[in-house]
């Protein structure tokens, strides 16, 4: 059976491709995959170097544009968007689309429904308002089903026929760590500290904002906090913003800005604590990350947490724009340390079950289910 799996990003490559790259590496071996992608450049080639097909359909700048704030800004664009998508979907000979992201969902389902090919929509995001309502129409109207990284957002389309299929780790990837103090001293964090971080791309959403706040309410010289990562696909001039906020405040000998690591095991073996400040967090796949590498998760009750992590056992879950009670929960892993290691081991344990081949194959099921 071979697969079309369709995503707009080529280049920078976020939860959503790094979860689908994990994905191709694990299939069985009845499916045959191509990548198609709006976008040429280092994710791309990351797929080249392991064999896998990828065909780049460049998109038009207007469509590119379209941000889930402004829906409706590259419409014009759309038509000419879907008609190359669907002369590559036809050159392939695919069987089945399986389409990873909002933009692969907006073009490559109606390509796909306009010359015959059955669909399944992976859902990795939480959409409100115009967007939210442009999307599902699309998604109800040309695929048959529909994954979803979390119940919040299976929850959140609402649409019949939506199997949750959390995100999935290669977890040999994690089985051997940076030393604590050489992971420190690459990302310049002194060894005699305590260490919070917030690992990912850096976008308004994600709540950095939120976490330097919390940070003031932590006010003890042995815990510092990292903010790790860049702002991928846009927010730069919210970068600005964080930098200016610790420079005015009392945060600059404990906030350290680390840029993005192409080897994150490295942040999160130099932490402590991990934690996730989002608002409608899809998921929180830095949460299973963290836990892989024995890290405790700290995350707001919003969207998909509650999926990544077990409340009181891996992390803890604190109601949504609780700051005090972020606070507060990060100090009481930081006053035990007996309760911090049994939380990280604990953690371990539960990411066993994000594993990359049970992962492929429940998508899998999907995908055959649809093309018979």
């Amino acid at each position: 059976m071979r697969v079309a799996f369709i995503d707009q990003q080529g280049d920078a490559a976020g939860g959503a491709e790094r979860s689908l790259a994990i994905l191709l590496g694990a299939l069985p071996p009845d499916i045959e995959p191509h990548v198609v992608l709006f976008g040429d450049g280092a994710y791309a080639d990351s797929l080249r170097a392991r064999g896998i097909p990828v065909t780049i359909v460049p998109m038009p700048a207007a469509f590119m544009r379209t941000t889930r704030e402004h829906p409706v800004s590259g419409v014009a664009a759309v038509p000419l968007a879907v008609g190359a998508v669907a002369r590559v979907l036809r050159t392939i000979g695919a069987d089945i689309v399986y389409t990873n992201t909002i933009k692969a969902h907006t073009v490559a389902l109606p390509a796909a429904k306009l010359i015959g090919i059955r669909c399944v929509v992976h859902l990795r995001d939480i959409l409100h308002g115009p967007g939210r309502a442009v999307v599902r129409t699309v998604i109800a109207a040309c695929s048959r089903e529909r994954i979803a990284i979390s119940n919040a957002v299976g929850a959140a389309f609402g649409l019949a026929e939506t199997h949750v299929i959390p995100n999935p780790l290669q977890l040999e990837t994690y089985a051997e760590l940076p030393a604590r103090d050489a992971a420190r001293a690459q990302i310049g964090v002194p060894s005699g500290v305590r260490l919070v971080s917030l690992i990912g791309r850096i976008n308004r959403w994600k709540g950095h904002d939120r976490f330097l706040r919390i940070a003031r309410l932590l006010d003890r010289a042995d815990v510092h906090f990292a903010i790790v990562g860049a702002p991928l696909f846009r927010d730069a001039d919210f970068v600005d913003e964080l930098h200016a906020y610790v420079e005015r405040t009392d945060l600059a000998t404990r906030v350290h800005f680390v840029p993005w690591l192409d080897d994150v095991r490295v942040a999160f073996a130099a932490s402590d604590i991990n934690v996730n400040c989002s608002d409608d967090e899809p998921f929180g796949r830095t949460i299973i990350e963290a836990a892989a590498c024995g890290v405790p998760s700290v995350a707001f009750a919003s969207g998909g947490t509650a999926d990544a992590l077990v409340d009181g056992e891996t992390g803890r879950l604190v109601p949504a724009g609780d700051e005090a009670g972020f606070a507060a929960a990060l100090a009481a892993y930081l006053d035990d340390p007996a309760l911090l290691t049994r939380a990280g081991t604990a953690a371990r344990s539960f990411a066993l079950t994000f594993d990359a081949p049970t992962h492929a194959e429940r998508v899998a099921v999907v995908l055959r289910r649809v093309a018979a």
